[in-house]
């Protein structure tokens, strides 16, 4: 059984309170509209490699949500997976800060498939980007402070031990411990 969903809920740990969490909430609606409004699909980290790769993004590349699913298979005890499919951006210049602006340039993939599966345990919060031209983003640094440490500073707080799971419910909210 497949179960599409339009919100994803991901427990952020806290700037500076390790004990507290902030709920990332990444909408996804597809072609739906999202209240009486355009649709809407965010912007989400995803992490696709080890922290050596793309340089100051450590490992994590900006990606587009364009569906979640629940998916329940009855066959092998009632496993339950949560998966997205997701439209990944490439780094430019290696993910490196651009000397013109000093920011992390990111693009479409050109030779890559469309879209991309992903489970979603590998999305670790929402990604904020700023458009310069039909096919290109930059990272903003201005947004929010975890980003700005993550990506800029070099800090290293996406993954990690004691990172939570990441939950995908339709419009309920996560009960942290």
């Amino acid at each position: 059984m497949v179960e599409l969903l339009t919100q994803l809920e991901i427990p952020i740990v806290a700037f500076q309170e390790s004990y507290f969490y902030d709920i990332h909430r990444a909408r996804c609606t597809g072609a739906l509209h999202f209240r009486n409004q355009g649709s809407r699909n965010d912007w989400v980290w995803v992490q696709a490699g080890s922290e050596e790769m793309y340089g100051a993004l450590r490992g994590c590349l900006p990606a587009k949500l364009v569906a979640l699913f629940k998916i329940r298979d009855y066959t092998c005890e009632n496993a339950v997976r949560w998966v997205a499919t997701l439209r990944m951006l490439s780094a430019v210049n290696s993910g490196f800060p651009l000397d013109i602006h000093g920011l992390v340039t990111v693009q479409m993939w050109e030779n890559a498939r469309e879209f991309t599966i992903v489970d979603v345990g590998t999305i670790h919060g929402l990604a904020h980007l700023i458009p310069e031209g039909e096919r290109r983003w930059l990272v903003t640094s201005r947004i929010n402070l975890r980003t700005f440490n993550e990506v800029y500073k070099g800090i290293g707080i996406w993954g990690g031990e004691g990172r939570l799971a990441v939950h995908a419910y339709p419009g309920t909210r996560v009960a942290l411990p």
